[in-house]
């Protein structure tokens, strides 16, 4: 504001790069964040196992413990999120199940980004060794688990994905008539040209 007004206006609160804590826009080291994150994505991804076949989004997860912790970052989700899921299967007992397989790209897809501490056996698909795991925390965490223990399954997306189209049955175009332009029938004279 200028000097002739007589007020003074509030300074202005700037967003620090990286990360910052919300309340009072003060920078956060990132290792500490993760620190805060890891305990809060691993509490979110048990309650996502409490739901048979249930998944949460990479972008969803995030949005998650940076709400909680009033700690955000300004970097993109894909830049940080493998830390945050590598954090929570550190976290994780031997005896858990490996909770990061219910954490998938928004197109439902695990991706190379499943940071289990062991690797897929060679030839085996990333998707259904996922889809495996998750059934290890259901089993273990779903109230609403099927008899029988349920099953491993791919997600909507992977399914869609992998399904073939039904390939409709190409039909032949039909014949037209070079002067009226409609579809000759079976005896291929137009009935129009017969008129005249």
């Amino acid at each position: 504001m200028s000097e002739a007004s007589g007020s003074e206006s509030a300074p202005v609160r700037t967003i620090p790069r990286g990360t910052y804590r919300v309340s009072d826009s003060s920078r956060v080291d990132f290792a500490d964040a993760l620190e805060v994150w890891v305990p809060l994505a691993r509490e979110r991804l048990i309650e996502v196992a409490g739901e048979y076949h249930g998944v949460v989004t990479h972008a969803a997860l995030a949005a998650r413990v940076q709400g909680l912790s009033g700690i955000r970052t300004r970097w993109a989700v894909s830049k940080w999120i493998g830390w945050l899921l590598e954090g929570v299967a550190k976290s994780l007992e031997p005896s858990e199940p490996p909770l990061t397989s219910l954490c998938v790209h928004h197109d439902g897809t695990m991706g190379r980004l499943y940071p289990q501490t062991g690797t897929p056996p060679a030839g085996t698909d990333v998707e259904t060794y996922a889809a495996e795991h998750r059934l290890l925390c259901y089993q273990r965490y779903a109230t609403d688990l099927p008899a029988g223990g349920g099953v491993a399954a791919l997600t909507p997306q992977v399914v869609a994905r992998r399904t073939p189209k039904s390939s409709k049955r190409e039909e032949p175009e039909p014949d037209r008539c070079p002067v009226h332009h409609t579809s000759l029938p079976a005896s291929g004279q137009c009935d129009y040209c017969e008129m005249a």
